[in-house]
C-alpha cells in the first residue's frame, strides 16, 4: 500500500484549459485523460490524499464529492474551489491541513501556499498555483516546498516514496520546474519507478 498525492485537478473546468498551460482540447478529453492517468498510477490498496481543487464546485460540494468518489479519495484538504465542503456535509474526511510522515521526514499538507505556518522548519506540500512553475516550481529544495499541481505532475498522483527519493537526490540549490525535469536531472534509476 502506498500513499499518494496530488491537487488541482479542476475537473469540468474550462477555463483551466484556457488559462493554463493544459494541453486540451476539451473539457471532456481533459477528465478522460485526468482520470486515466489516475485509475493507471494508483492501486486498489492505496491511499490518495487531495490537497484541493479537486473540481470548481462553490456551490453545493456535489460536483467535488462525485469526482473524489471516482478518485476513490481518501482524504481531502479542503481548496478554495472546495469551499462549500466539510466534514459535516461530505462522505470523507475534509481538513484544512494535515502533516504526513514519510521515512524521517515529514511534511506539512495544505493547499495554499501562503498557509503554511511561518515556524514550520520541515518540509511543506501544496499545490493552489497551478500555473507559476517560476515562482512555485515541483520542487524549491531550499525553501522546502513540493508543489504537487496536477500539470507539474504530469496528471499523475506521485507517492511519498517517491517525492523521499527525490529530495535524497537533491542538493541545496535544486529547484525542478516539474516532475518531468527532476526526473531527467536526477535520473530515472535513482528515483525508483512507483508513479
Amino acid at each position: 500500500m502506498s500513499r499518494y498525492i496530488i491537487s488541482d485537478h479542476h475537473f469540468g473546468r474550462l477555463q483551466v484549459i484556457e488559462d493554463t498551460d493544459r494541453s486540451f482540447d476539451s473539457i471532456t478529453e481533459m477528465n478522460r485523460v485526468l482520470l486515466n492517468r489516475h485509475y493507471r498510477t494508483v492501486g486498489e490498496d492505496d491511499t490518495i490524499i487531495h490537497l484541493g481543487d479537486v473540481a470548481t464546485d462553490t456551490r453545493d460540494g456535489s460536483e467535488t464529492i462525485a469526482f473524489f468518489n471516482h478518485l476513490d479519495g481518501d482524504m481531502l484538504i479542503r481548496g478554495d474551489h472546495d469551499a462549500s465542503l466539510d466534514a459535516a456535509n461530505a462522505p470523507f474526511p475534509v481538513v484544512q491541513s494535515c502533516i504526513l510522515e514519510h521515512g524521517e521526514r515529514r511534511f506539512y499538507c495544505t493547499h495554499q501556499p501562503e498557509t503554511i505556518p511561518p515556524d514550520w522548519d520541515e518540509w511543506a506540500i501544496h499545490g493552489y498555483v497551478c500555473d507559476n512553475s517560476k515562482d512555485f516550481p515541483f520542487i524549491a529544495y531550499d525553501d522546502r516546498r513540493i508543489n504537487v499541481s496536477s500539470e507539474l505532475l504530469n496528471y499523475r498522483p506521485i507517492t511519498l516514496k517517491t517525492l523521499e527519493h527525490i529530495l535524497d537526490c537533491c542538493s541545496p540549490g535544486s529547484r525542478f520546474r516539474d516532475i518531468t525535469v527532476a526526473r531527467a536531472t536526477l535520473g530515472e534509476h535513482r528515483l525508483g519507478n512507483d508513479t
